[in-house]
């Protein structure tokens, strides 16, 4: 569906409504496409391990050396 942009400020709650149920609202404006209202789609998440780690837990765990907190405190 097209509609001016003007139109769709004045019954933006109307077209969201409609983007929200499955229509695609193409927001037009001098008459050529400016937007596109769509419904909202989340992404799944990933349940995928991480890669493997690039370091070993006590590499991980062992305290920091001063020299390296210079500049960040």
């Amino acid at each position: 569906m097209k509609v001016a942009i003007r139109e769709a400020k004045n019954s933006f709650s109307k077209y969201g409504n409609l983007a929200h149920s499955g229509s695609r609202i193409t927001v037009c404006k001098n008459g050529k496409p400016w937007f596109d209202l769509v419904p909202h789609r989340s992404k799944p998440r990933s349940i995928e391990p991480l890669a493997k780690p690039t370091v070993s837990a006590s590499e991980a765990t062992a305290p920091v050396d001063p020299r390296d907190i210079e500049g960040w405190i």
